[in-house]
């Protein structure tokens, strides 16, 4: 009875101390996760106080879309890829371009999101019973969620909570969202420009006279030109009056052959050359929406980190910061660390637009708002974690060094709010819609302190798990 009573005490104790472990860890997870939420929205606040003192506003919110979608992003992406901590030490710089064979479902990953999101946008529209008006800002906020600054904050501060020796704080996440950015821009600027574009005004015509005129009149009208052409009304229908024309004077040729030495003959010529500049012009806005700066950015990175080009940039050997250029890119960088605030403005601005927007007529109603947070931060979440086990198990097979910061990487995008980018496009677009854009958003940041908090602990246990 004794050892009996002993070894249950045992199993007590192993029981206890393993939900002990567990509690801590959720709650060390919990943790990072609300100080990554409490960052970002810390730098949001800096917007809303920004706008609410007109400091920033029209124009000056503009300005600040330029300045990330045409400097900071693209800065941002292309130090980070091309980045190596200068600390002396003798360990190999990481490069990303060593684990692109690893890591390629990275590279279409983002049709598969956006697909996810524009299915969850469409339920959420029907479920709502959103105004047909109103679809194509539901679908693009829940299609192109946060994809920059809030993931690049999320994934920084979670790196920075982990020691060195653990999986995610061994390798740097924000390498992986690198590759993921490549393709997410094409679709977010294509398709999402596209859907967030303001509907084409058709010419005003000018009002049409309204005349109340009789029949008798139309009748009286209609018979003198008759009798002018030489016809007349009969009970037979209509008949002609006077000589018929002989034979000989009805012309053998009733159109006029065409010259092509006539003006309008040229003319016609001269349409067919220019119909091919159309062709061209599309040509070049199709390239300019595909090759956004933060694209390039990043392709210009991938292709200095895989040469030796990246050794001009950065002291690869000593580690020393002694690099040639190393001053170049010291300045990238430095202008690169200005993306995640300015982005995070930018927001807030939009925030407190919104908020102080009198209309409603633009804005979205309690229940549309309502069926895409869930959508977004509650059936997304599910979806992306769901999707990422099934593919890990049947179909993936990461390398045991990065397989952490990877499936982080894959699950984080599926989390975050509509934000950031979305509102630099809806900014530069010129769109109607930002108003009830932002709307939407700010609804999104007032549940993230609970809903994203719980989502990013959920993908960090599973990624550290896994």
């Amino acid at each position: 009875v004794y050892h009996h009573n002993r070894h249950e005490s045992a199993i007590r104790t192993g029981t206890s101390q393993f939900l002990i472990a567990m509690l801590l860890g959720f709650l060390d997870t919990f943790t990072a996760s609300i100080r990554s939420v409490g960052t970002a929205c810390t730098m949001a606040g800096v917007g809303i106080y920004l706008h609410r003192r007109n400091f920033v506003v029209g124009d000056g919110k503009r300005t600040l879309a330029l300045i990330s979608q045409q400097v900071t992003i693209p800065a941002f992406l292309f130090s980070k890829i091309i980045y190596c901590n200068q600390d002396w030490s003798t360990d190999p710089c990481p490069n990303v371009t060593s684990h692109l064979g690893s890591v390629w479902m990275l590279l279409v990953w983002p049709i598969y999101v956006v697909a996810v999101g524009f299915l969850v946008g469409w339920l959420a529209g029907v479920v709502s019973d959103t105004p047909k008006w109103q679809m194509k800002s539901v679908l693009a906020a829940c299609a192109f969620g946060n994809s920059t600054g809030l993931p690049i904050t999320l994934l920084a501060v979670i790196h920075a909570n982990f020691p060195a020796t653990s999986k995610l704080g061994s390798v740097d996440p924000a390498l992986f969202l690198a590759v993921y950015l490549l393709m997410y821009p094409v679709l977010q600027w294509s398709i999402g420009g596209w859907l967030l574009a303001p509907e084409e005004e058709d010419e005003e015509e000018e009002p049409e006279s309204q005349l109340l005129i009789k029949k008798s009149d139309i009748e009286t009208v209609l018979q003198n030109k008759m009798l002018e052409k030489g016809f007349i009304q009969t009970c037979n229908g209509i008949e002609a009056i006077g000589v018929k024309e002989s034979a000989e004077q009805v012309p053998l040729m009733t159109e006029k052959l065409k010259s092509y030495t006539e003006p309008a003959m040229l003319r016609e010529d001269e349409e067919r050359k220019i119909s091919i500049v159309p062709l061209i012009e599309t040509v070049k806005m199709v390239m300019s929406r595909v090759f956004q700066p933060p694209v390039v950015g990043a392709v210009l990175g991938l292709i200095i980190a895989s040469t030796r080009l990246r050794g001009i940039f950065v002291d690869l050997i000593d580690r020393a910061d002694k690099a040639a250029l190393e001053w170049i890119f010291d300045g990238i960088y430095s202008v690169g660390q200005a993306a995640v605030p300015i982005n995070m403005i930018i927001l807030g601005c939009n925030l407190s637009a919104a908020q102080m927007k009198k209309s409603s007529d633009k804005l979205l109603s309690m229940e549309t708002m309502i069926a895409m947070v869930v959508g977004k931060m509650v059936v997304m979440p599910i979806i992306g974690i769901s999707s990422v086990l099934i593919l890990k198990k049947y179909f993936w097979n990461i390398p045991d060094g990065i397989d952490a910061s990877f499936y982080l990487v894959a699950m984080i995008v599926f989390i975050t709010p509509t934000a950031n980018n979305v509102m630099v496009m809806v900014e530069l677009s010129g769109s109607g819609t930002k108003e009830g854009i932002a709307q939407v958003i700010g609804f999104q940041y007032l549940c993230a302190p609970l809903l994203l908090s719980l989502t990013v602990t959920a993908v960090v246990a599973v990624a550290g798990s896994i």
